[in-house]
């Protein structure tokens, strides 16, 4: 059995793998300069290996997996959707687009790769854990609010080290939220996770911005803003935010 995935930092929207196999791939939603897996199993398995070798950045990547045994099909099925209280964090390279021109492919996979590595590390030292990649950045989640807004200071922190040290590193955005969601296997759905999407996309480059609930409901004294009230895009209500300080000791 075969199963495809885009690596979308390789993607460049040539649709190459959309046209060969449309039923099983398509553009990303809310993003139609990448492709996405739809489904897989829909066209043959020589079918979905051409689809992968048009790609002229070899973002499609094919691979075989073992048909489930007994035990793993118990497991699937035991990830059916619950409610969770999660803390939601956002994060986002802020102007990727004007980067990759002025640094060109070679050098933007190399600053990539040392982000990712750089945010998966620290976000799983503060006992997060990563979702999914959001094309430039991530979507992760904490148990709790207190290890979110550490795990947000720290990465700020560990870039602007690098950026001291090194003489560069992206500008990062990060947005949190804590709130209930709905648990589908190894993501999460529900309007928590877009208010913490919007409050993500508001932030400014080198910030840590919060829904005032979040830091109220963190164990720690962080320093903030001023709180104010925003509206964010395709949600109902307006949310009240402040932005966190974490230059310093």
């Amino acid at each position: 059995m075969l199963r495809a995935r885009v690596d979308r930092h390789r993607c460049i929207g040539a649709g190459n793998c959309i046209t060969i196999a449309p039923s099983a791939f398509d553009w990303h939603k809310g993003d139609f300069a990448k492709a996405d897996v739809v489904d897989p199993t829909s066209v043959e398995d020589d079918l979905l290996r051409e689809a992968a070798l048009a790609c002229p950045t070899m973002a499609v990547v094919i691979e075989e997996v073992e048909e489930l045994l007994p035990w793993q099909l118990r497991t699937a099925q035991a990830g059916r959707p619950r409610r969770v209280m999660k803390t939601f964090m956002f994060t986002d390279i802020v102007g990727s687009t004007d980067l990759i021109g002025t640094i060109g492919d070679e050098a933007w996979n190399d600053v990539v790769s040392w982000h990712d590595e750089t945010l998966r590390t620290v976000i799983g030292s503060h006992r997060g854990e990563v979702v999914r990649t959001t094309g430039d950045g991530f979507f992760a989640s904490f148990a709790d609010a207190g290890a979110a807004l550490d795990c947000a200071i720290s990465i700020q922190r560990r870039l602007a080290e690098h950026r001291r040290r090194q003489g560069f590193a992206p500008q990062v955005r990060i947005g949190l939220h804590a709130a209930e969601a709905t648990a589908v296997a190894d993501d999460y759905a529900g309007l928590g996770v877009h208010e913490a999407a919007r409050v993500g996309a508001l932030a400014e480059g080198g910030e840590i911005l919060a829904t005032a609930s979040t830091v109220a409901a963190a164990a720690m004294q962080v320093a903030a803003g001023e709180e104010r009230e925003v509206s964010l895009k395709g949600l109902p209500h307006p949310v009240r935010v402040v932005s966190i300080a974490w230059r310093g000791t």
